[in-house]
């Protein structure tokens, strides 16, 4: 009977840490899918934040670039202004030449004029056309009116300085002499006709 009972009691024990054993199990299993699905949603974290860094480091790259060119675009327009100050001075100078000056010195002086011309050319500056052209205030500056019946109103009659373009973007405004109709001529013309219906 001793024998019986210790038996069970051995059966007994066997049994409580079977059911031990099988509940670590069932635990484990239970613990091991919630770190995996933790690890999984850690991953996920993880990744979402390296995909916003690296959207972050393309945009700071492309804001960056743009930035520099348009330092030097900034850049290039103020020393290109410049140049055209230089050959304003240039074209005068020429312009005003007297007859008896050196020949080769007057050929200097138009040589180093053309060479600007060119390096401005190919930087892309060209000249704003404006003689006989209307009025345009994106193009043009209107220094003055001038009143006349030779030419219809709006119309440029001279140009005072030229301008430039770069890029298709005006650099320097041309400044001009608009024509404005004359309208106390108009008006004597109307008033014989008036003067003519009445006889």
């Amino acid at each position: 009977m001793d024998e019986e009972i210790k038996e069970n009691q051995e059966n007994q024990e066997v049994s409580e840490f079977t059911d031990i054993d099988n509940n670590e199990s069932e635990i484990d299993d239970m613990s091991a899918g919630q770190n995996l699905e933790n690890v999984l949603k850690e991953k996920e974290r993880f990744q979402s934040i390296a995909q916003r860094a690296q959207a972050d480091l393309v945009n700071y790259r492309s804001r960056v670039i743009q930035e520099q060119e348009e330092i030097r675009r900034t850049v290039k327009f103020g020393l290109l202004s410049r140049f055209i100050g230089i050959m304003d001075d240039l074209e005068r100078a020429v312009n005003e030449m007297p007859d008896n000056i050196d020949k080769g010195w007057g050929d200097g002086v138009l040589l180093v004029l053309r060479n600007l011309e060119n390096a401005l050319d190919i930087e892309g500056v060209k000249k704003v056309e404006a003689l006989g052209e209307l009025f345009d205030p994106h193009k043009h500056e209107a220094l003055l009116y001038e009143k006349t019946t030779q030419s219809p109103e709006g119309t440029i009659l001279n140009v005072i300085q030229n301008g430039y373009t770069l890029n298709d973007k005006i650099l320097r405004p041309a400044r001009v002499i608009v024509a404005q109709e004359d309208s106390e001529n108009p008006k004597i013309e109307n008033n014989k006709d008036s003067e003519n219906d009445s006889d």
